[in-house]
């Protein structure tokens, strides 16, 4: 069974004081949701964080070592997360990849977090000269290949589709575009893991999100939830996008 999921990253926006606010207030805020819901702060937050997060909300890292624990200067690795109550990862968001962050890396950061009972979140998308191009399915459907060499048990994974042409510039995809592209998604994890059940994991988009379209974005049937992270250090406005009200 599918659910509505939220995940919200802060990114390098926020600082301490600005985090300090956040975990005083959210727990208030917090008793409402009825979705799930994953925070990711942070390196510098995690701990703060995880000390104050009220249950119904779970923590989230925004990246890991594509390494184990060892010489690895300005890495963190997958069991050093773990140890500080990290249950979920973002892997191949579009600003690591721009970084240059590769499938290959990609892949090996996803098999780290396995090892060590994370539940990856894997973004797939494409820029806008490959959307611009009619590339968009072509780019994808390599993502997922590549980076999810040798791994065909993707029942505990999250997806994420975020078309790297919307992240900060205000534009965002149609909701029949979404659609499209998240069917796209699921049909090509079937393919790859040679797993028919692969169709029935979480698939969320993350691109543009704001208050005011978030709606029809969870009104699509085949989108299972959003990511964001404008003012998600925010205890309000956080609240606001996890209570959404749409047809479910």
């Amino acid at each position: 069974m599918r659910r509505t999921m939220f995940i919200a990253s802060w990114k390098a926006n926020v600082n301490l004081e600005q985090a300090r606010k956040f975990i005083t207030e959210i727990p208030a805020v917090a008793s409402s949701f009825e979705h799930e819901v994953i925070l990711c702060p942070s390196f510098l937050h995690i701990d703060m964080v995880h000390k104050a997060l009220p249950q119904t909300i779970k923590l989230g890292a925004q990246d890991a070592s594509q390494h184990g624990m060892g010489p690895f200067t300005g890495e963190t690795a997958a069991a050093q997360l773990a140890e500080f109550g990290v249950k979920y990862c973002l892997v191949g968001h579009v600003e690591r990849r721009v970084m240059g962050e590769t499938d290959e890396i990609i892949n090996k950061k996803i098999k780290q977090l396995v090892a060590n009972n994370i539940i990856p979140v894997m973004i797939v998308g494409e820029n806008l000269a490959e959307y611009d191009n009619n590339q968009t399915r072509v780019v994808i459907e390599r993502q997922l290949r590549d980076g999810l060499m040798g791994i065909k048990d993707v029942s505990k994974m999250i997806f994420a589709y975020q078309p790297a042409w919307s992240i900060g510039t205000g534009y965002y995809t149609s909701v029949d575009y979404t659609n499209i592209i998240v069917d796209f998604m699921r049909k090509t994890l079937q393919k790859v893991t040679g797993s028919p059940l692969a169709a029935n994991v979480p698939v969320l988009y993350g691109g543009g999100i704001t208050l005011s379209n978030a709606k029809e974005y969870l009104e699509c049937p085949e989108v299972d939830g959003l990511m964001f992270a404008p003012n998600s250090h925010v205890a309000s406005h956080f609240g606001n996008m996890v209570n959404t009200k749409f047809r479910q």
